[in-house]
């Protein structure tokens, strides 16, 4: 589609500026040139400077070879955020591997598929999910622990290997295969360059919200680093030169303890997160004097919420929409649009980074339709995915010319504006996590009391949205609610597990016999509103 088309509802950011564009993997050996002993990262371990930084990439860039990964071949990991999980994704960088990050809440099932689809050659593992990746590695790939300090362990076996010297390798090429669900119940690879997520990290420069950054920022990153969120918020702290807190820790209580000990400027939160750590804060009667600014994303931050964190923190706001093919964010809500005397703007996303656009499209037709109308988010990006993982037809549907058809439901308003309406591909977030209801309807069908289902999402006061199942009973069959999640738990992570569940409802159909979700979902919050 011609730029000329840019008509209706249509948005685009800043034109692309690449002064000064450094890649992922050129990050520790650059600032380890001007600032060597500066911290980079600290975990719930240990810490690197930048000089140890850059030398453990290339030691981690050894021991993949001594393990027989090489270039292009792939290597999993399962494990809570730590500083060696970073050095991981920068070793692969550089030497052309591709490292396959694996949900940690993941059960063995479900490990077993990621494991499989991806034909990784050696596995990483925190020691709890040990018994975990056991069960799901049938290939019986040799299996690394991260937290055993023992000689077999990964710390020592990673600090025996002499530093490997860099390759030349195509910033395009393969780096992270990321799965994320999909509307059929099976998880993709979305394949991802360092050169999309270095993309990412160069044009937030360029945004007001970063104007007044330093180079020794101190970043606190508790998302999950397996999230494109949560590691491209340690990106974000090693693209500057500045030091990253990470943590495998997200009660409000630790949070805040490193906010106060650390002396932390700067934080990546869901906002479930920001309002447990003012609550927190008003428990014990402190506030952290040096926090600048809060990113968000997952959920809006409601006009309440946000009065009363600007009120204690005295900080600014960002929040951010994307999803993992785009290689991070589409749009950002900027601080100065964090306005509660403007709340329409605080449901708005924000507008789109330099270099990227998008456009509202009708989802049959594939039409540009006009502004304020609700469609289908298009998105043209430098940085989109590069295919889905062994699923050609997947990665053609997903794809318009240049354009990726997000799934994703919006309008664009007169301004630029982008805002969030119905999910086409029906995706409910909860906590921060991406739930597909085909992956939680397939485990439930199995339950010998169920004839069919529907799973959507519903509001929720803490979660954003809750996992809720409308069960259709086989003829004189009976269950109940806690028996059913019992059930699903034996098969799904936690968070994909339904918070609620109504049993023995009839439903709703198409003229083809397919399940309404949005009809019963509507039913739901109708009979909600009216209790």
């Amino acid at each position: 589609m011609a730029d000329s088309e840019a008509a209706g509802a249509y948005s685009e950011g800043a034109p692309f500026d690449e002064t000064g564009f450094i890649l992922i993997s050129d990050y520790p050996d650059h600032f380890a040139a001007k600032w060597p002993e500066r911290l980079a990262m600290i975990d719930d371990r240990r810490s690197w400077t930048y000089a140890q930084l850059d030398e453990d990439c290339n030691r981690f860039a050894a021991f993949l070879t001594r393990r027989g990964v090489g270039h292009g071949d792939r290597f999993a990991w399962k494990g809570k955020n730590s500083g060696l999980f970073i050095v991981a994704t920068i070793a692969a960088a550089r030497c052309g591997v591709v490292m396959v990050p694996v949900n940690w809440r993941n059960t063995a099932p479900e490990t077993r598929f990621v494991l499989e689809d991806s034909g990784a050659k050696l596995i990483i593992a925190d020691r709890e999910f040990e018994a975990v990746v056991a069960d799901a590695n049938v290939n019986d790939a040799p299996c690394i622990i991260v937290d055993d300090d023992g000689p077999e362990g990964l710390p020592e076996l990673v600090s025996a290997c002499e530093p490997a010297p860099r390759d030349e390798i195509d910033p395009h090429a393969d780096w992270l295969q990321l799965y994320t669900s999909g509307t059929t119940g099976k998880p993709k690879g979305v394949m991802t360059s360092q050169y999309a997520m270095a993309f990412m990290r160069h044009v937030e420069r360029f945004l007001s919200g970063f104007a007044g950054w330093r180079d020794d920022e101190i970043l606190l990153s508790p998302l999950p680093v397996f999230h494109i969120g949560g590691l491209s918020w340690v990106q974000t702290a090693l693209c500057r030169g500045s030091t990253v807190y990470m943590t495998a820790n997200t009660t409000p209580a630790g949070l805040l303890d490193m906010c106060l000990e650390h002396g932390v400027t700067r934080t990546f939160m869901v906002p479930t997160l920001v309002r447990a750590l003012i609550e927190e804060m008003d428990k014990r009667s402190v506030r952290v004097e040096t926090l600048k600014s809060i990113h968000y994303g997952a959920a809006a931050m409601d006009p309440q919420l946000l009065e009363r964190s600007v009120d204690r923190l005295g900080c600014l706001f960002l929040q951010y929409y994307g999803m993992t093919e785009i290689g991070g964010t589409a749009t950002v809500l900027e601080p100065e649009d964090h306005d509660t005397s403007r709340p329409q703007l605080l449901r708005s996303v924000g507008r789109p980074l330099p270099g990227i656009r998008i456009a509202i499209h009708d989802p049959e037709t594939g039409k540009r339709l006009p502004v304020d109308v609700p469609g289908e988010i298009w998105i043209a990006s430098p940085s989109l995915f590069r295919t889905y993982w062994n699923r050609p037809e997947a990665t053609e549907a997903a794809m318009e010319g240049e354009w990726y058809k997000s799934g994703d439901g919006g309008r664009i308003d007169a301004d630029g504006y982008l805002f969030l309406t119905d999910r086409i591909k029906d995706m409910v977030v909860s906590g921060g996590e991406n739930v597909y209801p085909a992956e939680v309807e397939a485990v439930l069908r199995d339950h010998p009391a169920v004839q069919d289902c529907a799973v959507f999402g519903l509001p929720h006061p803490k979660w954003g949205e809750g996992v809720t199942a409308a069960l259709e009973l086989r003829p004189d069959a009976s269950t109940t609610p806690d028996e059913v999640i019992a059930f699903a738990r034996k098969s799904l992570a936690a968070y994909k597990v339904p918070r609620r569940i109504e049993i023995g409802v009839t439903l709703p159909r198409t003229a083809s016999g397919k399940v309404q979700r949005g009809k019963i979902r509507q039913h739901f919050l109708d009979a909600d509103e009216a209790s």
